[in-house]
């Protein structure tokens, strides 16, 4: 892990989204969880040498930022919705998938039971630990269960995956406007370092560019729909935008992929469809 500020250590560079470590004077507060299993035991060591580990936040609902929870023995802290996802979850075939990851992974999976939050929140929360002060805000967009997390003291932000810096955006839940609104709240808040939820740390600079590419993605696929295309023919035509960014670590072979989920999310979006019924 790379020292961000005096307190706080941040990994951007392993499979899954990225998570942090913040030292506080009652403790440690981590901040998301590794996908891998391997690199959640050798996470749980290299916290055990910086102090007690006191409470994991999770960010979002995705099962890259909360598969490690399952690794260590704390309460864990995030908006209602992730405690509804994670409880919901086909438990059997996410170990499954997760054992996919190498070989090594299935062996730490026997058993596996995760550690869904206890402590839940709806709009915002703050959670006091030693000297340390963590707000969480909900900001949906990316899922509808999103939330930044405010490390006051250290001017940073957790922003989740409402921000993939320098890295193919994943759209396949999102919601644009919702989305959008996230990144005018990131801007309005006085921090400026900025922990995405893939890709390297960043700042406000990056907002415009994430919010470009977020339009982009809803042009592109309003485009087909009025070139009369329908929701199959999207998803298997529209390939141009595959390549603007590299995939992140651990995802290579996968832009296509990651191309037809978001096209076909888009699509509903725009017409108003799955999801999205209801939520415009």
């Amino acid at each position: 892990m790379k020292q961000l500020t005096a307190n706080v250590l941040v990994e951007t560079g392993l499979k899954g989204a990225n998570h942090g470590v913040v030292m506080t004077s009652d403790g440690v507060v981590l901040i998301d969880t590794p996908h891998k299993p391997s690199d959640a035991v050798r996470l749980k060591e290299e916290i055990e040498r910086l102090g007690r580990l006191r409470y994991i936040i999770n960010t979002e609902p995705h099962g890259d930022h909360w598969t490690g929870n399952a690794f260590f023995d704390v309460p864990v802290v995030a908006h209602e919705g992730v405690r509804s996802r994670i409880l919901g979850t086909d438990m059997a075939a996410h170990v499954a998938r997760v054992a996919s990851f190498g070989p090594d992974e299935s062996k730490f999976l026997e058993n596996y039971k995760a550690n869904a939050p206890v402590i839940t929140f709806q709009s915002e929360m703050t959670l006091h630990v030693g000297n340390h002060t963590f707000h969480m805000i909900h900001m949906p967009g990316h899922t509808p269960y999103q939330a930044a997390v405010i490390v006051e003291e250290e001017g940073v932000v957790f922003t989740s995956d409402n921000i993939f810096c320098k890295v193919q955006t994943w759209l396949q839940e999102a919601n644009p406007d919702h989305w959008l609104k996230a990144l005018a709240s990131l801007r309005a808040l006085r921090e400026d370092t900025f922990v995405p939820g893939h890709g390297p740390v960043c700042d406000k600079r990056y907002l415009d560019e994430q919010g470009s590419f977020i339009s982009e993605w809803v042009e592109y696929v309003r485009g087909g729909i009025g070139r009369g295309m329908n929701k199959e023919e999207c998803v298997a035509k529209l390939t141009a935008l595959t390549d603007r960014y590299p995939m992140d670590v651990g995802q290579d072979g996968m832009s296509l992929h990651v191309m037809r989920l978001n096209v076909a999310n888009l699509f509903d979006y725009l017409t108003e469809a799955g999801i999205h019924k209801l939520s415009k």
